[in-house]
This record gives C-alpha cells, sequence and structure tokens, in this order.
C-alpha cells in the first residue's frame, strides 16, 4: 500500500499535522500489521505519529486492526481476570511489578503480565518472575497452566502478536518509542472481554488520552502514573488511581502530596535475583508490602468486585 497519503496528513509537524480519522487509521493499521509498507515508509509513518502525536482514533483504530490478531490467554470467564503491560523494566529503582502480579494472583485474580523478556539496558519482569521460580516466559499453553495453579503468568509479545513485537524491536533501530508501545500498553491478551486492563503513563498527553480510550470504548481500564514506565504504584508517593468504566472516572486512590512518610528498604540492587528475593520476602511476610501498592492491589480488587481475604486495607 502507498503510505503517502498517510504520511501528507500526519507527517505536516506538530503545529500543521492533523490526525487520521478512525476509518482511515484502520487502513493504514491494517498495512503496518500486514507489511503492507515498505521499510521506509513504515520508518516515517511510525516518526510522524511520534511527533504529531496518537489521537484517540488513530489508537481505537490500532487496537482494533491489532487484537483480532492476537494468540489469547484463555482464561476462566467466571473469574476475574487482569492484564498488566510490561514493556520497561527498572533502571533506577527496582522492578516490583511481579510484587504487584504475585498479590492479585494471591486473591484469586487471574493476572496475565505481558512484555518484552529481555533489556540490556533494564531488568524485566520477565527474569524477575523466572528468579522467583515463577518458570521462564512462554507461550499460551504454559501461560494457562500457570493460571490453573494459582500463579500469574508472563506471555512474551511476541507469542501474543509476531507483529507487534517486530513493531516494538523497531525503537533499536530508531532510537525512539513508536505507536506500537501505546498499543501494547492498552490491549487485552485474554479471551474475557472483561479483563481489567492497567495502564500507565508517564507524559500528561498519555493520561488523557488512556482516561479517554477506556471512556469511549466502555472498556474496562484502570489508569495511573507508572512507575520508570511499569504499571507498579511508586513507593516513594501515592499516585492517584482511576478506573475507569461505564463510561465515568472513578478515582479509587487519591494522590499524595510530597514524599511517603516512610519508606520501604528496597534492595540495594535492581538486578533479577536481588528484586526476586526482596519480593519473596514480602511474600512470605517477612517484610510489609509498600502502602502505595498495597492500595494498588486494593483498587484492583475493588475495580474486579473481589473481596480482599485481608491486610488492613488496602482502599479507604
Amino acid at each position: 500500500m502507498d503510505a503517502q497519503p498517510f504520511i501528507k496528513e500526519i507527517g505536516r509537524g506538530r503545529e500543521g499535522a492533523r490526525g487520521l480519522t478512525y476509518e482511515t487509521a484502520t487502513r493504514m493499521f491494517d498495512a503496518m500489521f500486514d507489511g503492507g509498507f515498505a521499510d521506509i515508509e513504515l520508518g516515517a509513518v511510525l516518526i510522524a505519529l511520534r511527533m504529531k502525536g496518537e489521537s484517540l482514533d488513530e489508537v481505537r483504530a490500532g487496537i482494533d486492526v491489532l487484537e483480532p490478531l492476537l494468540r489469547r490467554v484463555p482464561v476462566d470467564a467466571t473469574r476475574p481476570a487482569v492484564s498488566i503491560p510490561s514493556y520497561s523494566g527498572a533502571r533506577h529503582t527496582a522492578n516490583l511489578v511481579p510484587l504487584l502480579a504475585c498479590l492479585l494472583a494471591d486473591a484469586g485474580v487471574q493476572v496475565v503480565v505481558h512484555g518484552v523478556t529481555a533489556d540490556p539496558k533494564r531488568t524485566t519482569t520477565a527474569e524477575i518472575m523466572q528468579a522467583m521460580g515463577l518458570g521462564p516466559a512462554g507461550g499460551i499453553d504454559r501461560a494457562e497452566v500457570a493460571i490453573a495453579r494459582g500463579d500469574p503468568a508472563f506471555v512474551p509479545v511476541d507469542a501474543l502478536s509476531s507483529r507487534l513485537a517486530a513493531l516494538l524491536e523497531l525503537r533499536r533501530q530508531l532510537g525512539v518509542r513508536n505507536v506500537g508501545h501505546t498499543l501494547a500498553k492498552l490491549l487485552n491478551p485474554t479471551e474475557s472481554p472483561e479483563c481489567l486492563r492497567v495502564a500507565c503513563f508517564t507524559h500528561p498527553e498519555f493520561a488523557a488520552l488512556q482516561h479517554a480510550y477506556f471512556e469511549q470504548t466502555g472498556r474496562p481500564g484502570m489508569v495511573l502514573r507508572g512507575t520508570e514506565g511499569e504499571v507498579v504504584a511508586s513507593t516513594r508517593r501515592a499516585a492517584q488511581i482511576d478506573w475507569v468504566h461505564d463510561g465515568r472516572t472513578e478515582v479509587l486512590v487519591p494522590a499524595t502530596v510530597g514524599p511517603a512518610h516512610e519508606m520501604p528498604a528496597l534492595p540495594d540492587a535492581h538486578d533479577a535475583p536481588a528484586t526476586a528475593r526482596w519480593i519473596q520476602s514480602v511474600l512470605a511476610g517477612e517484610r510489609p508490602v509498600p502502602d502505595p501498592i498495597e492500595r494498588q492491589v486494593g483498587a484492583v480488587l475493588q475495580a474486579l468486585g473481589v473481596r480482599p481475604a485481608l491486610r488492613d486495607a488496602v482502599v479507604a
């Protein structure tokens, strides 16, 4: 497919570029995920979208094209399920996504974590979960087995969609993230339409985009400011956590001003073995769950209608 009609709209610079209509964006993503663009055209489209910023219609079209192509994880439709995207990893602080995932699984939630398995500059969730003895990241069958035994499952993005994985890999060549990362954070990797999608943002424009996506599509979602791009609450202060459902936003955890009064003693090293040991000590009751993560767990359980079994809880 000729990419020029799309590039002419989105590639006019930040001031002159226009967002694509849903119908036009659907054609663009059809070509993008079907190998319809030459490499130079694909690169031009991705950079133009990044410079312009993705619109709601473009994101909706991208998800609607991508999701039917996914190899989804089967889950029990009678039990709550949650999607936790993990595409960033840790660089400056411990990656506590596995702690969040395990706490939710312990509460009876079917947890599907999806993302990249390795990053040369960061510690990934997949590496930590493997160090915790939760098994190496694998395909859909392995995820189904993990969920059946009550563990969180990690599914590599290439097991969900080789096309999306290839798009994300272009970050190494282009040097910047692309629309594939935006879509990955919002997709539903399970067969359950009621799966709660936890999404995070680092910039305010993405907060508005994620809220609008969940509000307009009616798909259940949770939005918070991430920690180094991951969907786990920061241990430094309680971030606002919003539950978006039935076309409206409900604040489940209000933001706090200033740093936390008591900072948890996080692992000195950020590597996978050290982080795994620290998380396992929390799960064993040897040290407390950081309060912001406790509140995030409570928020997710509240959104799913699950009564925590509990710690003194979570969401007021």
